[in-house]
């Protein structure tokens, strides 16, 4: 059952840029800024072969990684490993870097090896941002060629 308050809270949440908050977020997406231009509904972002992998986020410095996965057809993600990152990198010339946040992670649960169940239709909600603007929602979809995030609608 969906509860439409929690998912509307959830969503407030990873808007915000609270500092206190633990994100949980692909790797940041390189994206040629011709193509950030062309942004429209509908259109697909490539992903890869495999699902990229997923961080943990405080104060934009990666502070631990965690592995998704689905139990009784819910979405869940186990801590891997607390690891600080403070060194991302810049994106390539005439390129912007997309920050996909998909969750947020209570802090009590920020343990490794710790399963996390996570709100209904996480993966149907990714928020896309690039330089801490929101600029798009997107959906996580699967087919035979790969991962995709499908663009939901534009900020």
């Amino acid at each position: 059952m969906i509860n439409t308050q929690a998912n509307g809270l959830q969503q407030a949440l990873l808007r915000s840029q609270n500092p206190k908050l633990y994100y949980l977020s692909f790797e940041p997406l390189m994206l040629k800024k011709s193509e950030f231009k062309n942004l429209k509904a509908g259109m697909l972002l490539e992903l890869g072969k495999k699902l990229p992998q997923l961080y943990v986020y405080r104060k934009g410095v990666v502070i631990g990684q965690v592995n998704i996965g689905q139990i009784d057809g819910k979405e869940v993600v186990v801590v891997s490993a607390k690891e600080r990152i403070t060194n991302l990198g810049k994106p390539e010339p005439k390129h912007l870097a997309l920050e996909c946040r998909i969750a947020i992670l209570p802090k009590r649960s920020f343990v490794v090896g710790k399963l996390v169940t996570l709100s209904g239709n996480t993966l149907e909600h990714v928020l896309l941002f690039t330089k801490e603007e929101l600029v798009a929602t997107a959906a996580l979809v699967q087919c035979e060629e790969g991962y995709f995030l499908q663009i939901r609608g534009l900020n």
